[in-house]
């Protein structure tokens, strides 16, 4: 679902974001960090750290994000 509530420019890597789940990753009721910003793209690579998977990254289009935890600078 699209939310259009925050910009890429309102998110810094370190940041924490919630977004809906996905047939792929089911993680509704969690927020994840941010390791990486595609800015031309809008898009925001964040760190899944499930059962210590800290290795698996997942892709957000920034009008994806419902909350936003400024965490970062």
């Amino acid at each position: 679902m699209k939310y259009n509530k925050y910009k890429i420019e309102d998110i810094e890597v370190g940041d924490e974001v919630y977004f809906d789940s996905t047939q792929g990753q089911s993680n509704h009721d969690l927020y994840w960090k941010v390791i990486t910003k595609i800015e031309n793209e809008k898009r925001l690579i964040v760190q899944l750290d499930e059962m210590g998977h800290s290795d698996l990254r997942w892709t957000v289009n920034i009008d994806e994000v419902r909350q936003h935890l400024k965490i970062g600078k």
